[in-house]
């Protein structure tokens, strides 16, 4: 049940984030690297907020394709979740695979930056936990 619920609520967050990544794309560089001064420079140290920039330039320059494959990734969690649920075999596959590409997908576009070892654990275990229940859930 987590899964579904955790899938109805990112799906239009990367949605969103889609549209905003294509509109950081039209900003010139300057006007968002003020713009980020200006909100985050008061409470953050001057090394964090460097790397705000510089994830705000990653945003710039993948972030759209980033957040297209985030949402595929979702939907097609969505659907593996669902025919797990429902008893299919195939929803265990269909489930892992797009965890997978999850993982790989967003580092063939934006590169090593895109990798997030807390969300490869935490994917690895989504899917641990799903295959050894995958009989219970029939």
């Amino acid at each position: 049940m987590a899964s579904f619920i955790n899938q109805g609520l990112v799906f239009p967050l990367y949605l969103i984030g889609c549209a905003g990544a294509y509109a950081l794309q039209g900003m010139p560089e300057e006007e968002v690297r003020k713009l980020i001064d200006g909100v985050y420079a008061a409470w953050l140290q001057p090394q964090q907020l460097e790397a705000v920039h510089a994830y705000v330039q990653v945003m710039r320059l993948h972030g759209v394709a980033l957040m297209a494959v985030f949402a595929a990734r979702t939907l097609l969690r969505f659907f593996g979740t669902l025919r797990l649920w429902q008893g299919w075999n195939d929803g265990l596959h269909i489930y892992i695979t797009a965890q997978l590409l999850g993982i790989l997908l967003p580092m063939l576009v934006a590169g090593r930056e895109a990798f997030n070892f807390l969300g490869f654990l935490i994917a690895l275990n989504w899917c641990f936990l799903y295959f050894t229940q995958r009989r219970v859930l029939r």
